[in-house]
């Protein structure tokens, strides 16, 4: 009898493990199939199925918001800065990338519009992870035409904004609560938690930073779990199993979430 109730738990815990709701999967820079951050990305991301696409956020001289994780080109073979050259400038450099020992180049810089233009055109929702405008946080000049860009887009309700800086996010919420926000809090986390929980942000937090008491106390609070970076059907199978909601990742697809 007693096997039998020993053997009733495992087999139900499997069960439940193998039916847990799979987390929505986000194309990390658009996707780790084309150079980052660039119109070649996402649309390779949109092709291979992604509902959520995220994309960095900066801004050039002249004040048009383009996608870039750093503030110079050099890693994908440019030579400028962004927020001191202009987008015509910008566009004459063609950008070369290795990732997972596949070269890809020539794509250049996209603009943030053209990234939403994207998304809207193929029902996905944009991911702007913002980088800072200014050493001084508190200056959310660039977040009013952001926003109105994103409104113009026809996406204000869609957009998810991601940002480090509690400065931003409370400038969204007292500004523009309709914008869909996620805190990016990483090991802060524990530090950070009554603050993001008082705001009801969803958070995202460095894989490796993740436990079932993370996930617990967020989720007890009405919060959700973004998870980033996962590469491997491993950790993808172990965030599942703790109930993450959202996972960051370049080479995953969302057909993964349909294997036992």
């Amino acid at each position: 009898m007693k096997r039998i109730i020993i053997f009733s738990i495992l087999f139900f815990t499997l069960l439940s493990d193998s039916f847990a709701e799979a987390p929505i999967l986000i194309g990390r820079r658009g996707c780790g199939y084309a150079i980052e951050n660039t119109a070649d990305a996402y649309r390779e991301a949109v092709r291979r199925g992604f509902s959520i696409i995220e994309a960095h956020v900066r801004a050039t001289a002249d004040s048009v918001f383009v996608t870039s994780h750093d503030g110079k080109t050099d890693r994908l073979g440019g030579h400028m800065k962004i927020s001191a050259s202009t987008i015509d400038s910008l566009r004459t450099e063609r950008y070369r990338q290795s990732r997972d020992s596949m070269n890809y180049e020539g794509s250049t810089i996209c603009t943030v519009g053209e990234f939403l233009d994207i998304c809207a055109a193929n029902n996905v929702t944009p991911l702007l992870h913002l980088k800072t405008f200014s050493k001084n946080t508190k200056d959310c000049g660039y977040l009013t035409p952001l926003v109105r860009l994103i409104s113009d887009k026809g996406l204000t309700h869609k957009c998810i904004v991601l940002t480090s800086e509690p400065d931003y996010i409370d400038y969204f919420l007292r500004n523009h609560p309709e914008i869909n926000l996620q805190y990016q809090a990483d090991a802060k986390w524990r530090q950070m938690f009554d603050w993001s929980c008082s705001r009801k942000l969803d958070v995202q937090i460095r894989a490796d930073l993740i436990d079932d008491e993370c996930i617990r106390l967020y989720h007890d609070n009405g919060c959700k779990v973004n998870a980033w970076t996962i590469n491997t059907e491993d950790d993808y199978n172990r965030m599942k199993k703790l109930g993450i909601d959202f996972i960051v990742t370049d080479y995953l697809v969302p057909d993964i979430s349909t294997k036992p």
